[in-house]
């Protein structure tokens, strides 16, 4: 009887997921989190292992668990300007190649050059940081590393 019960236990364990939602921002960069969008998100979808009635989810719609506790414990985001050119291109190009969720943050205004100046010590573009960990420059093996130790897949799924 013990067995049985804890079989149920564990069923209800494997089917309870935490939700995830997939949106789009003013700029039109998709972003995913556990928590709510903001306000004046687009193309919000709430995604769970599960779809309504049973059925199963596919791997397009829902991104693997490595994932999402990667996006989650160490958030990547960019920060690129308009005139940064071909190694902001090849930063951004890098992280989809790779499948990896981010925020970019364009740098504009004063403010935000300040935000960067204090973050990565100079006014240079890209900057990509992971977690708490600050890439400067498109550097492809120092960006694979930081990636791969967050725990990032090494490519996007298919």
């Amino acid at each position: 009887m013990r067995v049985l019960i804890a079989f149920g236990l564990l069923a209800f364990a494997l089917t309870a997921q935490a939700q995830l939602y997939r949106w789009t921002d003013e700029s039109g960069k998709v972003h995913y989190a556990d928590t709510q969008p903001p306000a004046g998100a687009k193309n919000v979808e709430k995604m769970s292992a599960a779809r309504a009635g049973g059925a199963e989810a596919t791997s397009a719609a829902q991104p693997s668990y490595a994932l999402q506790q990667a996006t989650k414990t160490f958030p990547v985001t960019i920060y690129t300007s308009k005139d940064c050119g071909d190694p902001c291109r090849k930063g951004l190009d890098y992280l989809k190649k790779r499948g990896v969720p981010y925020t970019e943050k364009p740098v504009a205004t004063r403010a935000e050059l300040d935000e960067l100046i204090k973050l990565a010590g100079a006014p240079r573009v890209p900057v990509m940081v992971v977690g708490a960990v600050i890439q400067k420059d498109y550097e492809e093996q120092s960006w694979n590393e930081a990636l791969d130790t967050a725990g990032y897949p090494k490519a996007a799924a298919p």
